[in-house]
């Protein structure tokens, strides 16, 4: 029987609105874009230490690159957005780079090596584009990916989706397309690879389609994309939803591993069904970790969620374990589902936690109540009052903002 691992807690007062870990270093944002804060985990990830108050509340997920010793924050003004570069140490504002157009992406891909990352952006009445932005240097924007001509749709609101997903060490810019829902159906999804930073026009210099596998399926998106570590060739793992126009129910999430010269597959993954939010790749392990939320009607076609965590060997992509967690039956919401380096976490909207060795996920399953089938969990705090706004995972832990305080869980 799985067993939970034993936990350490410790709290912090700060109030933050999101939460997001690099290495050893953690970012918040205050609620309502009040501040940013830099803090640090200790070695054992047991404590969290403040650093700096930095002086621009960001937007989307922060760069830290603690080999050259700055954060890289991005904000939305009223004109146009802004990256906020600071220094780590002294938390001093190093410089300013304003863009333009407003931001189209979540996070932007970075490469510590060369110091450039990428910011998807969209201009109105224009096609989305990805800049290349020089972060750590004294340049601005470097180069511009665009969609390729002969990929080039109308620019209404049912515009091609086109996404920044990673840049290599050795400056290669690898994008994602997806045409326009309408008046056709999308029946793939595209990547397209610049040698090197794109100027003018610059073609990519490869591309590939992959289908849509859903029967009826007809509208794709990449949700999510990560550096395969440990293959024998530079990789990536890229995760696309598949779905069926206008219902939340006929939807799924195939996983592959795509070679980043020839973006050709080095496997795919049997489908899972819902969509895949997160993709952890556990060297040690030999797994791939996918995270993501599927829905299903129950007898009274009430919306039930569910939380989805596979398993995937790393060499071959098969299925080696698939858990859910259906919101029903524990009773409470699930606010992140992640895999550190060792384990695999659960942390519930209402302050619960879960934590598996991830031997035991893998042979076990997760720990679960014999009679009721709810996962077994373990209190932040004693009552009924926590509520977890968000969650950032590390190596050996998981920060957790409450409403009032900063918990790290660690184990």
């Amino acid at each position: 029987m799985t067993t939970q691992r034993p936990i350490t807690i410790r709290k912090i007062d700060h109030v933050a609105e999101r939460v997001y870990s690099h290495e050893n270093y953690v970012v918040t944002f205050g609620p309502d874009g009040t501040s940013t804060d830099l803090w640090t985990l200790s070695n054992d990830n047991r404590a969290l230490e403040h650093l700096k108050t930095l002086g621009h509340p960001g937007v989307i997920a922060p760069i830290v690159d603690g080999e050259r010793n700055l954060v890289a924050i991005s904000t939305c003004s009223s004109s146009a957005p802004e990256i906020h570069i600071s220094d780590i140490e002294s938390g001093n504002l190093i410089r300013t780079l304003t863009l333009y157009g407003s931001l189209y992406d979540e996070h932007m891909p970075y490469s510590s090596r060369l110091g450039l990352a990428l910011v998807s952006t969209r201009v109105v009445d224009e096609l989305p584009r990805v800049l290349v932005v020089d972060v750590a240097g004294n340049g601005w924007i470097e180069g511009v990916a665009h969609i390729p001509p002969d990929l080039r749709t109308s620019t209404d609101r049912l515009s091609p989706l086109f996404g920044a997903e990673h840049i290599t060490d050795d400056g290669d810019i690898i994008c994602s397309y997806v045409e326009p829902l309408l008046p056709d159906i999308v029946d793939h999804f595209s990547l397209m690879r610049w040698e090197g930073i794109p100027h003018g026009n610059t073609l990519p210099t490869a591309r590939a389609e992959f289908p849509v596998t859903l029967e009826d399926g007809d509208a794709v998106s990449t949700s999510c994309c990560i550096p395969f570590r440990g293959a024998a060739a530079a990789a990536l793992l890229i995760a696309a939803c598949e779905t069926v126009a206008e219902t939340v129910y006929s939807c799924w999430s195939v996983v592959r591993a795509i070679d980043i010269r020839t973006l050709s597959a080095l496997w795919t993954a049997e489908p899972i069904w819902g969509i895949i939010r997160h993709l952890y790749h556990v060297v040690d392990a030999g797994v791939v970790i996918a995270t993501g939320m599927y829905h299903t009607p129950d007898n009274t076609r009430k919306n039930i969620p569910l939380s989805i965590i596979a398993a995937l060997d790393d060499q071959t992509g098969a299925l080696l374990r698939l858990e859910q967690v259906n919101r029903a039956v524990q009773g409470v919401s699930v606010r992140l589902c992640a895999a550190a380096r060792d384990a695999v976490v659960i942390v519930f909207v209402n302050g619960e936690v879960s934590i598996t060795l991830m031997d035991d996920f893998l042979s076990k399953g997760l720990a679960r109540n014999a009679d009721s089938q709810k996962v077994v969990t373990t209190r932040l705090s004693q009552g009924d009052g926590t509520k977890v706004v968000d969650v950032a995972i590390a190596s050996s832990s998981v920060v957790v903002a409450t409403q009032a305080k900063l918990v790290v869980v660690s184990w």
